[in-house]
């Protein structure tokens, strides 16, 4: 299945990226990005149907939710490609 990102989450993944790569060796953000994008590719699978998500902002736009690690991970499917829409800090949902 196709993961189409949109520029609000790519924006807020990259963002992420250069935090961590602040924090961290050199090559951390770009070794972060990595892994959320194996991660989501391995939720994109065809004929499934994931349930919208549970925090409001996101349900009321018909998002469902992946976690990875403590990031929100809001998206669709829709014709076959798996959209995501925004990434979030979990905790600001609490």
């Amino acid at each position: 299945m196709e993961v189409l990102y949109k520029q609000n989450a790519l924006d807020t993944l990259f963002e992420i990226a250069n935090f961590v790569e602040s924090k961290n060796t050199k090559g951390s953000g770009y070794r972060f990005i990595e892994k959320v994008f194996e991660f989501i590719a391995d939720y994109s699978n065809p004929n499934v149907q994931y349930q919208l998500c549970k925090y409001s902002k996101f349900r009321q736009k018909n998002y469902s939710c992946i976690f990875f690690h403590d990031w929100v991970i809001a998206f669709k499917i829709e014709n076959e490609t798996f959209i995501v829409y925004e990434i979030a800090l979990g905790t600001l949902f609490k």
